[in-house]
Formats: C-alpha cells, structure tokens, sequence
C-alpha cells in the first residue's frame, strides 16, 4: 500500500496526471493527511447523529432495491471509512453478504479503512479502472474490475473534473448496478475552499441532473432532509442515483 506522498506524487505520474493537477491533488491530500486521524470526529461535527442515520439508511435503502444477496461495493473518496463502515454493517444486518472496498487517495485515511475491515485501494476518482488495476499488480488485493453499487459520501465537491468522475464510476459498475452519491448543495460559502479544501461549491440539483443524464441512462436526483454544519455555516445536501 502507499505510505508516503513521494509515491503518491509518483503514482499520480504514472496516472497521467499534469502537473498543475498533481499540485491541486498534492494540496488535498496534504490537508486531508493532517485530519486524517481526527476524520470520524470531524465528521460528527459537521453532522448531527439523525442526519448521519439518515444518510446511511438512504444509501442502503437504495442498495437493497438491487434485491441481490451478495454485492461488491466501491465508494470513491471513501475518507476514514465513516459511512462505509456504517452502510456495510446495516446491509450486513439486513442478510447481504457484501465484499466491500474503498478506493481514497490519502495514506493515512487507507491504514483506518484497513483497521475498519474495509479493503484499500490508492487511487483517483478520475481514473478508478486505472488505480484498481494498479492497486492489483502492485499490490496483489484482487479487487474485481467491476462493482454491483459504487457509492460516494460527502466527496463529490472535492473532485477536480466531477463529469468525468462519473464517467470513471460508470466504467466500473455492473450491468444493473447502481451509483449513489450524497452531498452538498450549491452554496456561496467561498471561504469553504480555503478552510476545507473544497473545489466546488456544491451543485444545484440541475447541475448534477444534467451532468448525470450525459453519463448515464437513469438519474434520480433529490433533496436530503438533512444538512451540513460548518461554524455557523449550514449547507444542504442531495442524494443522486444514477444507473
């Protein structure tokens, strides 16, 4: 597994990536380094523990509308594991028998996935067939090509070129598998870009309607009852089913 930012830098090289993306990319995970072992606790402050249980039982309510028994699951930008660790346990508990990986670029947050019983997997959302082919040679985890759910939570802000995030998830979902991806609405908050390393500030349900409907052939997207607490800062969130 990659442990220090010289491989990461040398990974994201071998990735394609130019320099001026390396240095953004370089930047988040430099930030996202030093929260890493304060991540779960930094998660809870955002979020009260209601909305928290509601995020993961939408996410796994959609899941179980697959009706299958056993399921490979990736979430992109997986962090900590905070709501992967959440979401394979409550489907678990409902009798599904999930193999479940996460695929982030931060070495600290993979060593808490592992810890998690979650498998690791360096890697881009920009180019996830790539980093899962790169993660298998080098690493021999022998994660599969393709995913019954790819998910993500409270990450999509953070991708550099969202669009083709969705386009990298496509080429690595099932036949009849779906994407589900939780996150914040379109604010004005621009010191969040600062302060948290946020690229985008949010999207509008429009915007990722349009941008899903270009990836993919069904898109629902709708607004959470829930919210984001930064400060004094509150943000809504949205939930996007694509397949």
């Amino acid at each position: 597994m990659i442990s220090t930012l010289d491989e990461v830098r040398e990974f994201l090289k071998k990735l394609s990536f130019d320099e001026n993306s390396i240095n953004e990319l370089m930047d988040q995970i430099e930030y996202f380094e030093k929260e890493a072992p304060e991540r779960d606790d930094i998660v809870r402050d955002y979020l009260r523990e209601e909305c928290i249980q509601t995020i993961v039982e939408e996410i796994v309510s959609e899941i179980m509308k697959l009706n299958r028994k056993g399921l490979k699951i990736l979430d992109v930008a997986a962090g900590s594991g905070f709501f992967t660790e959440r979401i394979k346990k409550k489907l678990e508990d409902n009798g599904v028998d999930v193999e479940v990986y996460g695929l982030d670029i931060t070495p600290s947050m993979l060593k808490r996935l592992k810890y998690k019983g979650i498998i690791p997997i360096w890697g881009v959302a920009e180019k996830i067939k790539e980093s899962v082919n790169i993660a298998n040679k080098q690493y021999n985890i022998n994660a599969p090509e393709k995913f019954d759910v790819v998910l993500s939570t409270l990450a999509f802000h953070h991708f550099l070129e969202p669009e083709k995030v969705l386009r990298s998830m496509k080429e690595v979902l099932e036949d009849g598998g779906i994407v589900v991806i939780v996150d914040v609405l379109k604010h004005e908050h621009e010191e969040l870009k600062e302060t948290l390393k946020d690229t985008h500030l949010g999207f509008s349900l429009e915007e990722i309607r349009e941008m899903g409907s270009r990836v993919f052939n069904l898109t629902k997207v709708n607004y959470m009852d829930v919210y984001c607490e930064v400060g004094d800062i509150i943000v809504g969130l949205y939930k996007a089913v694509f397949a």
